[in-house]
């Protein structure tokens, strides 16, 4: 996927792609920058809590498996 420029318009942006395999890249690279920032959390918390919407539901998003 690359380095996304983490910023909450970014992070939204993955939450908007319906591709789930960019929002858990995304989610990854948060964290390691929540952990040496600390400022991305509400954006971060609306990408993790839209990951489990579509694991929660079995949804099939872009690049994503329906479980």
């Amino acid at each position: 996927m690359g380095v996304v420029v983490l910023y909450a318009a970014g992070i939204r942006e993955a939450v908007a792609s319906n591709d789930i395999e960019k929002m858990k890249a995304v989610a990854a690279q948060a964290e390691a920058t929540i952990r040496a920032h600390g400022d991305l959390h509400v954006a971060y918390l609306d990408l993790v809590k839209a990951i489990q919407g579509f694991e929660g539901k079995g949804k099939k998003g872009k690049g994503g498996k329906k479980k």
